[in-house]
């Protein structure tokens, strides 16, 4: 089996192909992807995560340490001292991975999950990449490569959108809004550019809950806010909020009810498609606005744009298909599933895996002014193979000094090597991108001890990806 997997920061999808031609979606018992969301009891250590975990948040945060969004703490110092035993973000994702695996477990997959392509948003930091592999390695499971949620969105979806040359990916999930304007030139995919927003599915959940608690106290009495409710009836209102949410796409109204809100009793609050637009009106108006900006960033005009691919939950909110209906008449593709759009195509990625394609030059500047490229744009990178060039000096002097352009010539990087000093004493130099898309450079004299070699890093470098050819036969 092949395995993809949509990393995310409110919920993580994973997904299977299966004999190389059938789809196996692991859910969370529920039909949704899986939470990004760990919770760890104070007394006892015990870990908690999954969909009765998310439900029941508010409550155990009484007696736990509840962790969401792990995603946005990977590569930093942040640390959780729960029972005396200190939590990184590396440890607490890795608790997310072992629910991913926890799922294919109980789907009675013959194949374990042990190595998948990830997914990770465009412009992923470094660091939080050599993390997030730390984490999956912690969890038992090998990363076999990044790539880009668009790039694995579109390749899910290439069959109807692919002739489109330029096309725009909206993300909208659970906890974030993913954008990003992408060019497509026969398979080979840049990106344009990219923005986004931390407002989700889940923000709109709790703007209702709170909405729902204030017609509660007017019809009832009393004083008390959302945030002073007990935790066990703030997570029961949540939950009946997500489901009304989820009602709204299809009906006109629909009631929040629960039976038990704390000493209010049982409430039940009727809510119409009406209200539920007015409510959210600021937050699509919101995502809207980044979206068309992230246009213009593209240097595009609208009319340019190809073809907008929908994916993530929130995408099917009716109030916000009908503004995009009505403003971006025409081009807008809606995939079914579309909370599965970008694991299902990372999985695709490690049955049919694309390459990386530099998109720039690295160059040395040569004593003569000229640019000696080390890796040239429009190159396919194979992580992890190395390329020595062997420089000489052209002047007695006690360091060999790298100067490390780009294309146009502009400094990136410098390299300093210790030598002897002699004219044309040679120095070696090592190239190689690692599997975190990190270029390096090392070196030392072919004269002096192997303690005296130098290397200089760039997590800065331009890659394209070019999706394999064998699904690229798409008609107009």
């Amino acid at each position: 089996m092949n395995f993809g997997i949509d990393f995310g920061t409110t919920n993580s999808a994973c997904m299977a192909i299966q004999e190389r031609r059938r789809s196996v979606k692991y859910t969370d018992g529920y039909g949704n992807p899986f939470p990004s969301l760990v919770i760890v009891d104070r007394v006892t250590g015990k870990v908690h995560r999954g969909r009765e975990a998310w439900k029941n948040r508010e409550e155990l945060s009484d007696s736990c340490e509840v962790i969401p969004s792990v995603k946005t703490y990977l590569g930093t110092n942040k640390t959780w001292k729960i029972k005396g035993k200190e939590w990184t973000p590396e440890m607490v994702a890795a608790e997310v991975f072992r629910g991913l695996k926890e799922q294919v477990s109980k789907k009675g997959a013959v194949d374990r999950l042990e190595e998948a392509v990830v997914a990770v948003p465009v412009g992923f930091p470094t660091g939080k990449r050599v993390a997030l592999r730390r984490a999956a390695q912690i969890a038992g499971i090998s990363i076999q490569s990044f790539v880009s949620e668009p790039t694995a969105a579109l390749f899910c979806h290439y069959g109807e959108i692919g002739m489109y040359p330029t096309i725009g990916v909206l993300d909208w999930g659970g906890g974030t809004l993913d954008i990003a304007i992408i060019e497509n030139r026969k398979g080979r995919i840049r990106e344009l550019s990219t923005s986004g927003l931390n407002l989700g599915g889940d923000n709109i959940d709790r703007k209702l809950a709170e909405w729902a608690h204030d017609r509660v106290v007017k019809e009832k009495g009393g004083g008390i806010s959302f945030a002073q409710m007990p935790s066990g009836a703030r997570d029961r209102l949540i939950a009946s909020c997500e489901q009304a949410k989820k009602d709204l796409t299809n009906d006109d109204q629909t009631e929040i009810r629960i039976w038990r809100y704390g000493d209010f009793g049982e409430i039940n609050i009727v809510i119409d498609i009406e209200m539920f637009s007015s409510l959210i009106a600021p937050d699509i108006a919101q995502v809207i606005s980044c979206f068309e900006e992230s246009v213009s960033r593209a240097r595009l005009s609208f009319e340019e744009l190809g073809c907008i691919l929908m994916v993530g939950g929130s995408v099917n909110l009716r109030p916000f298909s009908n503004a995009v209906a009505s403003r971006w008449k025409g081009k807008v593709f809606y995939p079914g599933d579309s909370d599965w759009s970008v694991a299902r195509g990372a999985a695709n990625l490690s049955l049919q895996p694309g390459n990386y394609v530099l998109a720039q030059d690295v160059s040395v500047r040569m004593s003569d002014g000229s640019l000696f490229p080390l890796v040239s744009q429009g190159d396919h990178v194979t992580f992890g193979n190395t390329t020595t060039y062997t420089f000489a000096l052209v002047e007695d002097s006690s360091t060999a000094n790298f100067v490390i352009c780009d294309e146009n010539g502009r400094n990136i990087g410098y390299l300093n090597v210790p030598s002897f000093g002699f004219f044309r004493e040679k120095i070696p130099l090592i190239v190689a991108i690692d599997n975190n898309m990190i270029f390096q450079v090392t070196a030392r004299s072919q004269e002096r001890a192997e303690i005296t070699r130098q290397g200089w890093r760039f997590a800065g470098l331009r890659l394209d990806y070019q999706l394999p050819v064998v699904d690229l036969e798409v008609t107009e």
